[in-house]
């Protein structure tokens, strides 16, 4: 009998999260893989997991985000079925965080996900227990929106 060697891929150490990012959904399904490629890019080689918490969409956002999680191991979904709500999503995705740090964002580019590691490390650095990011402050904007 002889034996057959296999090669097993080479698994990414995963460290615990510095940053835990909380993003409530409902009908995200397209902009979740470019959030995810652009936190990435934004926090660099600070740790991080981000938590999509999905309102039960019909669109399937919570089944998108499984599909990226394949490859993307710091991602993952908490779907709610029969419950709803912004705040109670933020508090839902906070309770299962791993990060020392919470963060919270729109799935829709709405907030600036750059900025991310800048107010990290101004929480990090000052030992500040929060930071807030503004459209109204010097460098701020509120884009196209109606100022009115």
């Amino acid at each position: 009998m002889s034996m057959i060697e296999t090669k097993k891929a080479p698994r990414r150490k995963l460290s615990a999260p510095d940053v835990s990012l909380i993003i409530p959904t409902y009908n995200e399904k397209a902009n979740i893989a470019p959030l995810v490629e652009a936190v990435r890019s934004a926090l660099g080689d600070i740790p991080w997991e981000i938590i999509i918490v999905d309102d039960d969409s019909p669109d399937q956002t919570f089944a998108e985000v499984s599909r990226l999680a394949r490859d993307e191991p710091r991602l993952r979904c908490l779907r709610r079925v029969g419950r709803r709500g912004l705040s109670s999503a933020v508090i839902e995705g906070a309770l299962v965080a791993n990060g020392s740090a919470i963060a919270v964002m729109d799935a829709d580019f709405q907030h600036d996900e750059r900025i991310l590691k800048q107010m990290y490390e101004k929480l990090t650095s000052t030992g500040a227990d929060i930071v807030v990011a503004t459209r109204y402050a010097d460098g701020g904007g509120i884009g196209e929106w109606d100022a009115t």
